[in-house]
């Protein structure tokens, strides 16, 4: 017997499994609407670059992977399409071939530039409401970019409803495009479950490190220039970097010219479920990102028990609170101010600021919460 819940489909841009925030933060929600029962979901990938097997049809005839109550789909263009703008194109005529297939009742893409512009698209050929959310890079990067920004404007500017990650996300998105009164902020969750027991620490004393992938806007070169002042204070600390460097990454050689390669550790990319290890390792977790979404990787410290330092940057303000929780960075790009953070939070109450976070992430940031306010989100837009 067919399921007479509404389906809808999570679209974002790459495999469905995929790392890092946007994939990270599909998956939880997905999970978390099939176990809140109210809709069918659906996970799509969109691989314009990553061309179909020859035996596979446009649209597939069934999910790549179910889990929990989740289909999964990756939708390519065929081996013979040209690169460029055909495969765009093809990924979206799949998309909409999909949604049909499926019956879905709404779509919901994930980064307004790329997969909320697909989204919003295929949602308006196929006469169904559209979400696009807001996660970061796209309200703040993408507006400068002459590609990428009219997709920004039209996305936001035709979906039937915007979810921002950050009422700063929000804002700026109503300045571009007067989305406002269509726009609700859900912070992100998390989901203890997800995560393995156990520490990771190095030698040394104060451990001072960060997680994430080491993009620019995450400012670890900052990081790393701070880090010869709060030697100067703590000249037996260590630095821990963990997370993904590129192949062409300086910081490396930053670390060498700025006297501190000693005493630092590159761990690599680590897999998602060992990042409180990493964390619980830590004397002080440091986000020095230049801008933000809503970061996943506060929520993690906090759940670590790893007091946090972080600028104050897009959800950061509206995660924590300053001095009570964690402590924030008014300036951003300053390594100076940077390292003041640090060494405030080393002479602050660490045990009871890591206390209260620990305390903050548990009431404020469930699962249920994110999925409650999304489930809301959707039935307002299908009316």
């Amino acid at each position: 017997m067919p399921s007479s819940r509404p389906r809808i489909a999570l679209v974002l841009r790459g495999e469905v499994n995929q790392s890092g925030g946007v994939g990270t933060s599909v998956l939880r929600l997905a999970r978390g609407l099939a176990a809140d029962g109210r809709f069918a979901v659906d996970v799509v990938g969109l691989r314009p670059h990553s061309p179909a097997p020859s035996d596979g049809g446009a649209v597939p005839d069934a999910p790549c992977g179910t889990e929990s109550g989740v289909c999964f789909f990756e939708l390519c263009p065929e081996e013979a399409t040209p690169p460029g703008p055909d495969c765009e194109l093809a990924v979206q005529q799949a998309l909409v071939g999909l949604a049909r297939r499926r019956g879905y009742a709404l779509l919901h893409g994930f980064y307004a530039s790329s997969a909320g512009y697909h989204a919003a698209w295929a949602a308006a050929e196929c006469a169904v409401p559209s979400v696009v959310g807001i996660r970061g890079n796209d309200i703040y990067g993408n507006v400068f970019d002459p590609v990428r920004l009219p997709r920004l404007q039209w996305a936001l500017s035709q979906a039937t409803g915007v979810v921002a990650v950050s009422g700063e996300a929000a804002r700026r998105a109503d300045t571009l495009t007067g989305c406002g009164p269509r726009t609700t902020v859900v912070l992100n969750s998390i989901a203890p479950a997800a995560y393995r027991p156990g520490t990771v620490r190095v030698p040394g004393s104060p451990v001072i490190g960060t997680l994430g992938r080491a993009a620019v806007k995450k400012g670890v070169h900052l990081l790393i220039r701070a880090f010869p002042t709060v030697l100067e204070q703590y000249p037996d600390a260590r630095l821990v970097l963990v997370g993904q460097l590129t192949d062409t990454s300086a910081l490396p050689d930053l670390a060498a010219a700025t006297g501190v390669a000693r005493r630092t550790v590159f761990t690599g990319s680590v897999p998602r479920e060992d990042a409180l290890r990493h964390l619980r390792g830590m004397d002080v977790f440091v986000l020095p990102s230049l801008h933000e979404g809503c970061p996943n990787a506060v929520l993690e410290a906090m759940l670590a028990g790893t007091p946090v330092v972080a600028t104050a940057v897009g959800a950061v303000p509206e995660m924590v609170t300053d001095g009570k929780e964690a402590l924030l960075v008014p300036v951003t790009g300053s390594p100076r101010a940077i390292a003041d953070g640090i060494l405030g939070m080393l002479a602050a109450d660490r045990a009871g600021i890591a206390e209260r976070a620990g305390l903050a992430v548990r009431t404020r940031f469930g699962l249920s919460r994110e999925v409650e306010e999304n489930v809301a989100v959707y039935r307002a837009c299908l009316g």
